[in-house]
């Protein structure tokens, strides 16, 4: 899941993603436009209330609305939620669950889980709720996310990582370049952006024909990298035979990913550090393209709505993917209805409700075997981050105690990196800069005790 989601930390400045979570531009909000679920008999013989608690406000209304609708085939079901900023909802959390004292079922980020998971304090998955978690309505790369020494814990619930290519129709048009065959591999990307870059009478860049995320604080420069690696055929770290960890990108892949962005900042200058960045050049028609996930979508609707847009998969190079980041639904060890408490988190998150809960909040859905038609039909830019081409892969972050740290200390090398001019048209330079990156990788690997090597 993007870093954002997983620390709490604010994305750019004057950017509140939630926010525009809530705009997404999907009519027939809620139950008229999605089907409603009449699942099976109450799974309980009395009136059953639950607590819920969640890190984002914005989904305390669907979960509201979902628990409506399941009260009209369980009789006098009633949900009582709780809700709070990321950060403050993982301290409260933190500080309940080893007490017992936390809610039926909450939904909350790896990074938190697998603490709890293994200190022994979350149940795995009943059988019941395995039917579903391993059937064909998950990719199997989201059940290996959610699984801890063996075990499955919690229900994969909404994604927050997966990326799509963002491009501007018009100004595709206005290049000379067509919006109906946007770029499918980083050659073509390079090609287009130098196309749409546009400067004013003094060279300077005013528009970015790719907008890059060339800097910012914490592990996402790092991650938004990781999305030219993987394609380049590396990743961030890697387990080997021995299972253990190391660096995975101090070869050709690694070089070629730091190249293409040295490429684009100084050797053809299809962007530049000093502009505006991320979505809010997008919505603002500052950047021509962008590479990001879909809460995008909702922030062009509020601040862009008259910007001609479309979006595609990420471009392939060696191998072609998108990554993902489960958030899931958990059931605590305390609670007293367990059989009620997992019954209301699969239904959470069936088809009914997965249209439902994106249509009310922005969220994608983690399941593949829903009909997104509806949605798809009002919102086509959806389509990549909801519907998964055949042969495009998915990769996720490992569960890996010092990643995060990995990934920003990483991050503080890159930016600086992005800015070296001398970097151009160098690549010894580049084989330099990427091996004392790869070196402080490993480095943190082998004091966590996690290196290894095949």
């Amino acid at each position: 899941m993007s870093k954002w989601l997983r620390s709490g930390k604010t994305p750019a400045p004057g950017t509140t993603r939630r926010t525009f979570l809530k705009q997404v531009g999907v009519a027939g909000l809620a139950a008229a436009a999605a089907p409603v679920l009449r699942p099976r008999a109450s799974v309980a013989a009395a009136p059953v209330t639950l607590s819920l608690w969640t890190g984002y406000p914005e989904l305390e209304p669907f979960y509201k609305k979902a628990a409506e609708e399941y009260a009209k085939t369980h009789p006098g079901f009633k949900l009582e939620t709780l809700s709070s900023q990321l950060r403050e909802m993982e301290q409260k959390l933190t500080a309940a669950v080893p007490t017992d004292t936390g809610p039926d079922v909450f939904d909350i980020g790896r990074n938190i889980s697998l603490v709890f998971a293994d200190a022994g304090l979350l149940p795995p998955n009943p059988p019941k709720v395995m039917s579903l978690v391993k059937s064909k309505a998950y990719h199997p790369v989201v059940v290996e996310y959610n699984t801890w020494k063996g075990q499955v814990y919690g229900i994969p619930f909404q994604e927050g990582s997966k990326p799509a290519l963002f491009y501007n129709t018009k100004m595709f048009t206005e290049a000379g370049l067509d919006p109906n065959k946007p770029p499918t591999n980083f050659d073509e990307l390079m090609a287009a952006a130098r196309k749409l870059a546009k400067k004013d009478a003094s060279g300077n860049l005013v528009r970015a024909g790719l907008s890059l995320r060339l800097s910012g604080q914490g592990s996402g420069v790092a991650e938004k990298w990781w999305y030219v690696l993987h394609a380049m055929g590396g990743d961030l770290v890697v387990k080997t035979k021995s299972g253990k960890w190391r660096n995975d990108y101090d070869n050709e892949a690694g070089r070629a990913a730091l190249k293409f962005y040295v490429d684009a900042v100084h050797k053809y200058q299809v962007d530049d550090p000093k502009l505006q960045h991320d979505a809010a050049a997008f919505a603002s028609e500052q950047a021509a393209m962008l590479m990001r996930e879909a809460w995008v979508i909702g922030e062009v609707k509020a601040k862009g709505p008259k910007v001609q847009y479309a979006t595609v998969a990420v471009p392939r190079a060696k191998r072609w993917g998108g990554m993902t980041q489960p958030w899931s639904l958990y059931v605590t060890r305390s609670t007293k209805n367990p059989d009620a408490a997992w019954d209301f988190a699969q239904f959470l998150v069936s088809p009914p409700m997965a249209i439902l809960h994106l249509q009310m909040t922005g969220w994608t859905s983690m399941r593949q075997d829903v009909d997104w038609t509806p949605i798809l039909k009002e919102t086509p830019q959806f389509k990549p981050f909801l519907v998964w081409d055949k042969g495009r892969g998915q990769y996720t972050e490992p569960a890996v105690p010092v990643f995060d740290e990995l990934e920003t200390k990483l991050a503080d090398r890159l930016v600086a990196a992005y800015a070296d001019k001398s970097l151009m048209d160098n690549p010894n330079g580049i084989a330099k800069r990427i091996k004392e990156m790869a070196a402080q990788s490993d480095d943190l690997l082998k004091k966590a005790g996690l290196y290894g090597t095949d």
